[in-house]
């Protein structure tokens, strides 16, 4: 059988609930009647017996998620660097759409996501969107202005559906990101005090609320904003896990830490061995609940008592404690084997100030989890306006978070060859982020950055500033950033730790949304102003083009190859060159990643030859791409017994 290119992005939320689904579990139980909207595209009814969080239009978003995702990822050389052997991407255009495109390649790939979303004030920028077509809002709202000329740059308070437009904003994107996630995935997201109680309750539908991690209080502004009656200093991020019990963290290093104890191995200060998560319990936990043995008679000069795991004569026995309130009984943090491992010498017993005994760890390490009040003036608003500001010598850009913020969720959540995305990237502030960690500690880390091409606001300074620089997009500024930052890293001062990281990617590919390269007969529309027969002139004509003009004439080959590959699986990032099969031109793309290879061809006729050079042992079972009108019926029948054979 031979297989049609698939023209289109479809999210078939089937397959995406084959392993779990957290937003469909209420009160404990799987909700089969959302399930079945979910699956049917219907309307959900209200379940007044049951806990649910509900708002004007969220049976729409489904439709916002499910809708065909008609578009491509043109290639941008001239604003690229280092195009040949960057990891790194720079995507231009509506979050939404492109998150679908990269759905397949991506699924489960990405080991953090950090976004930093509209807050909702009334002043932000919200998106729009028309369900029924998303691309064709997002190229109407690249202009500010619908189909209509109304402008759609804030969502008013007094719009009526001031909080249900920001959740209907933000539910479908949350949605694809969560599957983008690897299992010990973990997502952050900025917000203040307007919606971060409505994020959370949709967080906890879409993610799960036993994956839900933390709330870090962050004190961006010290010197207080005034608000009227309260100085407000700070906002929030929300911390969620894909799976909690995945998710591992780092810890952070600690340049405060002072230590009490010393033995032949260095320094060390003692923290307690059993787990205070109630979460934990012997009942879920009964490799982590078991005995240690004290000697109560045996001490060395640091007050530390020999332990023992066998029962010994005059040794005492010893279980994790239970709470404060006698209502949760506590488990060990290691197993018995690594127990035993380290028996006396990283484990040792202790009499607390209560006379109570205790098995604690010898803690070795100057490093600390992080907290959840984040405070330090390199965590301020100040320091990361300043920052852009020192880059392009004006401010260009309002509110920038900070660098040293997301470097430190990134330090958590990330190891060294981690996929990081953001997909409200504004000035660029997370590719920065991720370039300055890979420079510390020699990680390969890859960014991908989504940030639509909103024109910067002229009525402020920061748009003026921008403007006078050539900078008319939010996207521009994203842009400009990465590109002075990568330079700044590779100047003279920076050479040395460059050195100690010779692989450091300091470049970035940029890619464009687009309209696809295909003529699709879907997007024909019906105009009611037009009688029937014109109607049916106009649809034959479409299907003409569908049929006989596959690609629009306008198309470039290197664009197709990225549409086709895109939606076969590969990644941005796939090699691509040309070779020479037969009598005809070929690109080969590689997808090591991904382990996918493919042949596409892009002429208007394939010859005999190169037919019967594809049937040779070299080519047997790979996948080759053709235009349909190219090929002939009996080179559809020699080829498709032989390779994998698609056609456009």
């Amino acid at each position: 059988m031979i297989k049609k290119i698939n023209k289109k992005i479809t999210v078939n939320l089937a397959e995406l609930l084959k392993n779990d689904a957290p937003y469909l579990i209420e009160d404990g139980k799987i909700n089969l009647k959302k399930l079945q909207s979910l699956l049917e595209g219907k309307t959900t009814e209200n379940e007044d017996d049951r806990f649910y969080f509900n708002w004007a239009g969220k049976d729409k978003v489904f439709q916002a998620i499910q809708a065909p995702a008609y578009s491509a990822l043109v290639p941008q050389k001239d604003k690229s660097i280092d195009w040949d052997t960057t990891e790194n991407l720079m995507i231009v255009g509506e979050n939404l759409e492109v998150l679908k495109l990269l759905l397949k390649p991506y699924f489960g790939k990405v080991k953090v996501i950090y976004i930093d979303p509209p807050y909702n004030t009334g002043k932000d920028f919200i998106y729009k969107d028309d369900f029924s077509s998303p691309l064709k809002d997002y190229l109407e709202r690249t202009g500010q202005k619908d189909e209509n000329g109304n402008r759609l740059t804030t969502n008013t308070e007094v719009s009526g559906r001031y909080h249900s437009d920001w959740l209907n904003f933000m539910y479908p994107r949350l949605f694809l990101a969560r599957n983008l996630l690897k299992d010990d995935g973990a997502i952050f997201i900025s917000i203040d005090d307007h919606e971060v109680h409505h994020l959370r309750m949709i967080m906890d539908e879409i993610f799960g609320e036993d994956n839900f991690v933390g709330l870090f209080v962050v004190n961006s502004t010290p010197n207080a904003r005034d608000y009227g009656h309260i100085g407000k200093m700070h906002d929030y991020t929300m911390f969620f896990s894909k799976n909690l019990e995945s998710l591992t963290t780092n810890l952070l290093p600690d340049k405060e830490k002072k230590f009490t104890y010393k033995d032949k191995l260095g320094p060390f200060n003692i923290h307690p061995l059993y787990n205070s998560n109630v979460a934990f319990n012997p009942e879920n936990r009964k490799n982590l609940y078991y005995p240690f043995y004290l000697n109560p008679n045996k001490k060395d000069k640091d007050g530390f008592y020999e332990i023992s795991l066998e029962k010994r004569d005059n040794f005492i026995e010893i279980y994790p404690p239970q709470s404060e309130k006698g209502d949760a009984q506590f488990v060990w943090r290691w197993s018995k084997q690594k127990s035993q491992e380290n028996l006396n010498t990283e484990i040792v017993g202790y009499k607390n100030e209560d006379g109570e005994y205790r098995i604690v760890q010898k803690m070795r390490h100057s490093k600390k989890l992080i907290r959840s009040i984040i405070s330090g003036t390199e965590f301020t608003s100040r320091r990361g306006t300043a920052e852009v500001e020192n880059l392009f010598g004006k401010k260009v850009f309002s509110f920038p978070k900070p660098v040293n913020l997301i470097k430190n969720y990134l330090k958590i959540a990330t190891n060294k060859d981690d996929i990081v995305i953001d997909f409200f990237a504004g000035s660029g502030t997370t590719g920065q982020a991720v370039w300055e960690l890979n420079k510390e500690d020699g990680g390969n880390r890859k960014f991908i950055l989504i940030q639509l091409d909103e024109p910067v606001d002229e009525t402020k300074e920061t748009g003026k500033n921008a403007k006078k620089l050539g900078l008319n997009t939010i996207a521009d500024i994203c842009i400009e950033r990465l590109r002075r930052v990568s330079e700044k890293l590779k100047q003279s001062d920076e050479k040395k730790l460059i050195k100690e990281n010779e692989n450091l990617d300091l470049g970035f590919k940029v890619f464009n949304l687009s309209p696809s390269n295909f003529n699709l007969k879907e997007e024909f529309e019906l105009d009611q102003n037009k009688d029937l027969d014109q109607l049916k002139e106009d649809y034959l004509k479409q299907l003409g083009l569908y049929v006989y003009q596959p690609v629009v004439l306008t198309a470039k080959p290197i664009d197709i190859v990225y549409e086709i590959i895109l939606k076969n699986g590969f990644s941005l990032n796939s090699e691509i060159e040309e070779v020479k099969i037969g009598s005809n031109r070929f690109y080969f793309v590689s997808d090591k990643n991904n382990a996918l290879e493919m042949y596409i061809n892009l002429e208007t006729k394939i010859d005999n030859t190169s037919v019967e050079e594809i049937r040779t042992a070299k080519y047997k079972g790979k996948t080759f791409a053709f235009y349909d009108n190219a090929l002939t019926d009996s080179q559809k029948i020699n080829l498709n017994t032989f390779v994998k054979l698609q056609v456009i």
